[in-house]
C-alpha cells in the first residue's frame, strides 16, 4: 500500500482579479523508501505539488489518500495533525530559529513531537553529530553559513521520527561542495523513509534519486524510476504525541532568553503601562475615598491612621481586650490610655522660644488664648495627633522622641527646629482664671520634624507623642475635668434658651451682667405691649417666670450622653431699656450666679457618669482603617474612627465617582492601545517562527498555549518589576505611598490579573488569525514582514 497517492488533484490560486492554476490534474503514488526528484522550470507546478504533499496548503479538487485514508475531509486543524506526525521539512531558505542555537532548534522538533524528556537531549546530540555539526551545537543559527543551516535543518527534520521528509529547493543557496554533501544526507536517510526533493537542477540530486518527475504548467509529464531502492513492507503508521505543558513552558521560556532585546522591550513597556495605570488607579481611589469621608468635629485630634474603641457595655477594657484587638490584621499598635491624644480638644502650639512681631498671627483664625502667650508666635491649631513610632526614619529629621516631654511636629510651614520648646496649649480653659496651670497647657522639646502631609490637611500640622507619653498618666483628671468643665460651660452659654410669658429669647453670655440689676427686655419687644400679659405702663416693667432651658450633648471619648437641664426663676421683674435693640434678655449678677450653680451640677452630674477611658488603635492608612473597622466585633466595641464619617454631599460624591471612573476607563483604553499596537508589531516580526513552528507540527493548541504563557511570564516579570518600582517610590514619596496605601491585595491581584488577561487576550487574537492561513501564507507573510 501507499503512503501517499493524488487522484485528479489540483489547486488553484485565487486573487481579487484572477484565478491561477498551481497544479492540475496530478496523478501520483509515492511509497516508503523512494528518493523522489522533482524538476520542472520555475513556475511550472513543482512546489505547488510539494507543499500540497506535504500539507503545508490545501488542494480544491481531486482527492489526497494517506495511507489508504481519504483528506478531502481535512481542515486546517487535521493538517497540523498530519505534519505533526508524518512530515519533516528542508527548505532552501532553511527556515531555522535564527534566535535559537543549533541545539536548540534540534530540540524543539523533538520537543513538539513528545519525546521523553530525560532521552530527549542525548537524542539531539546524536542528530547534530549525524549532520556533522558537533562543533557547532551551540552557535545561534544567525551565525551559522548556508551549508551548516541546512544541515541543522536536516537535523531538525531527522528529529522528528517521521516518515515522510519533503526538501524545497535545500541546495539553492549553497556551494557545490556544501550541496553534495546535503544530498547525501538526504540520501542516507531515505532508506527507510520517503524522501521527495524539488530542485531545478537536476544534476545535483541524480546520483540519489531513485524517481524522478517532472512538471511543466502544473502538470505532470515525465514520472519515471532512475534508479531501484528496497520498498519498506508494511510501514508502521507514527503515533501523534502532544507537547505536555512543562515542555510549553520551556519552549516559552527559551523563546523569552533567546531574544533578551525584545523581551527586555516588552517587558519595560508592560511595566509602564503597569505602573501608570496603577499609580492614577490609586490616586482616584485615595480622592473618592478622601470625597466620600469627612472628619467628625467632636474627635478633633484624631487622625485617619487611629480610632478609639471601647466595650459596649460600659466595662473598663482588660488585656483580653487589648490582645483581642492586637490581633486584628493591620493593627500596628494599641495604646490603653486613649486619652493622652487629646482626642478632642482643641490644641494650638506655641514656640516658646521665638518671638512674635506685633498683632501677627500664622493663619486666619482668632484662638482667644490667654493672654501669656501674647508674645509668642502661634504657628498652627494642631489638626492631629499620632504616635512618633507611626513614622518611619525617612519621614523625618532629628530622632525619635523617647522621653514623655519629647516630640515630633508636622511643620508644614518651617516654623520650628529641633530643640525648640513647644507649648501645646487648649482653648478649653475656665473663663475667668487668674493664671494658667497644668490644667491648660503642656511643654515638649521637639526632637524630630516631618513635612508630609495628611490626607486634605495641607495648611496645618500634627503631633507625634512618644510611646513614653501615651504609656504615662500624661493628661492627669483634673485636665480632663476642666475641659469637661469648659464644655459644659459652652453649652450653657449657647445652647440655652430663655422662655418670659410665653415667649422664647435668644441668650448670649457677652450681655449677662447689666449695672448689677434686674433683667431688661429690648425696646421693640414691649412697643405696643407686644403681647404681654402682665405689663405695667407707669413703671415699664414685665414681672414673671423666667426659664433657662439648656441641652448638653457631651460625644467624645470620656463622655457619649446628652442631658437636658432646666430651672425656672419666679417673679422676675423686667425693665424696658430703650437704647437696646437686642433680641436677648440680659440677666443680672445674681441671676447669673445662679446659672453657675446650674452648671456646676450639672458637671456633678456627668462627671459622676463619666464613662471609663478608651484605646487608640494606630494603622498605616485611611482604608487600613476601613478594613480593621469591618473586622471589629461590633457587638463587644463601639469604635470611634472620624475619618470613616460618610459624606452628607452624597449625590456630588457620586457624580464625582463617576468623572474618576470614567477618566480611569479612557486611561485604561489609551494604555490598552498602547499594549496592543506593541504586542501586534512584535508578534507580527514573529510571523516566521511561528511559520516554522508549524512545519515542525505544532498544533494549534500547543502555539496558542506557548503564545499564552510566554504573556503571562512577560506578565508577571512586569508585576516583579513593578511592585520593585512602586516599593521605591512609596519609600521616597510620600503622596505616593498615601495613595497606594489605599489598595488592598486583592486590587493588586486584581489590576495584574487584568493585565495578564489582555496580554493573553492579544496574544490569542493573534494565533487566531494565524490559523486562519496555511503555512505557505504564513510563510509569505512572514517574508513580507521581515
Amino acid at each position: 500500500m501507499s503512503v501517499i497517492k493524488l487522484e485528479n488533484v489540483s489547486k488553484y490560486y485565487k486573487s481579487a482579479e484572477t484565478v491561477s492554476v498551481g497544479m492540475q490534474k496530478v496523478n501520483l503514488e509515492f511509497n516508503m523508501g523512494e528518493f523522489v526528484a522533482v524538476t520542472g522550470e520555475s513556475g511550472s507546478g513543482k512546489s505547488t505539488l510539494l507543499n500540497v504533499l506535504s500539507g503545508l496548503d490545501s488542494y480544491e479538487e481531486g482527492e489526497f489518500y494517506l495511507f489508504g485514508d481519504e483528506t478531502s475531509h481535512y481542515v486546517i486543524s487535521d493538517w497540523e495533525k498530519y505534519r505533526s506526525a508524518y512530515v519533516g521539512f528542508v527548505f532552501q531558505s532553511y527556515n531555522i530559529i535564527d534566535s535559537y542555537s543549533v541545539l536548540q532548534n534540534v530540540l524543539l522538533a523533538l520537543e513538539i513531537q513528545g519525546y521523553d524528556p530525560l532521552k530527549k537531549k542525548e537524542r539531539a546530540i546524536e542528530l547534530i553529530d549525524q549532520v556533522g555539526l558537533s562543533s557547532h551545537m551551540h552557535h545561534k543559527a544567525s551565525k551559522l553559513s548556508g551549508g551548516q543551516k541546512q544541515r541543522a535543518v536536516i537535523a531538525r527534520a531527522l528529529a522528528k521520527d517521521c516518515p515522510i521528509i519533503v526538501a524545497d529547493e535545500p541546495t539553492g543557496n549553497l556551494d557545490s561542495k556544501s550541496a553534495k554533501q546535503v544530498m547525501k544526507l538526504l540520501h542516507d536517510i531515505s532508506k527507510n523513509k520517503l524522501v521527495i526533493v524539488v530542485t531545478h537542477d537536476y544534476d545535483v540530486v541524480e546520483e540519489y534519486a531513485t524517481r524522478k518527475i517532472r512538471m511543466h504548467d502544473g502538470e505532470v509529464i515525465e514520472d519515471k524510476q532512475v534508479h531501484s531502492y528496497e520498498p519498506v513492507i508494511n510501514p508502521d503508521q507514527p503515533v501523534t504525541k502532544k507537547m505536555n505543558f512543562g515542555g510549553i513552558l520551556r519552549f516559552a521560556f527559551r523563546n523569552l532568553v533567546s531574544t533578551p532585546k525584545r523581551t527586555i522591550f516588552i517587558t519595560m513597556m508592560q511595566m509602564i503601562v503597569m505602573l501608570s495605570f496603577t499609580l492614577l488607579y490609586a490616586s482616584m481611589q485615595s480622592a473618592m475615598l478622601s470625597e466620600g469621608t469627612y472628619n467628625n468635629s467632636e474627635n478633633l485630634n484624631v487622625t485617619e491612621t487611629r480610632m478609639l474603641v471601647e466595650k459596649r457595655d460600659g466595662t473598663d477594657l482588660t488585656q483580653a481586650d487589648y490582645d483581642y484587638l492586637s490581633s486584628i490584621n493591620e493593627v500596628n499598635h494599641v495604646y490603653e490610655k486613649g486619652r493622652n491624644f487629646y482626642n478632642n480638644i482643641r490644641l494650638y502650639a506655641f514656640n516658646l522660644d521665638q518671638l512674635k512681631t506685633p498683632n501677627y498671627y500664622y493663619g486666619d483664625y482668632s484662638p482667644g488664648l490667654p493672654s501669656e502667650f501674647e508674645e509668642y508666635i502661634s504657628n498652627f491649631n494642631v489638626s492631629g495627633t499620632d504616635a512618633a513610632s507611626s513614622l518611619s526614619t525617612r519621614e523625618f529629621s532629628g530622632s525619635m522622641p523617647v522621653a514623655a516631654n519629647e516630640i515630633i511636629i508636622d511643620d508644614p510651614f518651617e516654623e520650628f527646629s529641633i530643640g525648640d520648646r513647644i507649648a501645646l496649649v487648649s482653648s478649653n480653659y475656665v473663663s475667668g482664671a487668674t493664671e494658667l496651670d497644668d490644667r491648660t497647657y503642656e511643654t515638649f522639646v521637639v526632637t524630630g520634624i516631618t513635612h508630609r502631609t495628611h490626607g486634605s490637611n495641607y495648611n496645618s500640622g500634627y503631633i507625634f507623642f512618644s510611646d513614653e507619653f501615651l504609656a504615662g498618666d500624661a493628661i492627669s483628671d483634673t485636665y480632663i475635668d476642666t475641659v469637661l468643665q469648659s464644655r459644659i460651660k459652652y453649652d450653657m452659654d449657647y445652647n440655652t434658651m430663655l422662655i418670659f410669658d410665653d415667649k422664647y429669647f435668644d441668650y448670649y453670655p457677652d450681655y449677662y451682667v447689666v449695672d448689677n440689676v434686674l433683667t431688661t427686655p429690648s425696646a421693640s419687644l414691649f412697643n405696643d405691649n407686644d403681647g404681654f400679659t402682665q405689663f405695667d405702663e407707669n413703671s415699664n416693667t414685665i414681672t414673671g417666670d423666667l426659664t433657662f432651658i439648656t441641652n448638653i450633648s457631651m460625644w467624645n471619648e470620656d463622655i457619649y450622653m446628652e442631658i437636658e437641664r432646666e430651672f425656672t426663676l419666679q417673679n422676675i421683674v423686667l425693665y424696658e431699656e430703650y437704647d437696646t435693640y437686642f433680641n436677648e434678655i440680659f440677666i443680672n449678677q445674681a441671676t447669673y450666679d445662679l446659672l453657675v450653680a446650674e452648671q456646676e451640677a450639672a458637671f456633678e452630674y456627668l462627671y459622676t457618669h463619666k464613662v471609663r477611658d478608651n484605646a487608640s488603635i494606630t494603622f498605616d492608612s485611611q482604608s487600613a482603617g476601613n478594613r480593621i473597622l469591618n473586622r471589629i466585633d461590633s457587638d463587644i466595641y463601639r469604635v470611634y474612627y472620624p475619618a470613616n464619617v460618610p459624606n452628607p454631599q452624597s449625590f456630588d460624591i457620586m457624580l464625582q465617582t463617576a468623572f474618576y471612573n470614567f477618566l480611569l476607563f479612557v486611561f485604561g483604553i489609551f494604555l490598552y492601545l498602547i499594549v496592543h499596537a506593541v504586542t501586534r508589531n512584535t508578534m507580527r516580526s514573529r510571523s516566521k517562527d511561528f511559520a516554522i513552528y508549524r512545519s515542525i507540527g505544532a498544533q494549534k493548541t500547543v502555539i496558542a498555549r506557548l503564545v499564552v504563557v510566554e504573556q503571562m511570564m512577560i506578565a508577571f516579570t512586569s508585576i516583579i518589576l513593578t511592585l520593585v518600582a512602586i516599593t521605591i517610590m512609596s519609600y521616597y514619596i510620600f503622596t505616593i505611598n498615601s495613595n497606594l496605601s489605599v489598595l488592598t491585595p486583592r486590587n493588586y491581584i486584581y489590576l495584574f490579573a487584568l493585565f495578564m488577561f489582555f496580554g493573553a487576550w492579544l496574544g490569542l487574537r493573534f494565533n487566531k488569525k494565524v490559523f486562519k492561513q496555511s503555512v505557505i501564507e504564513n510563510i509569505n507573510l512572514s517574508k513580507e514582514v521581515n
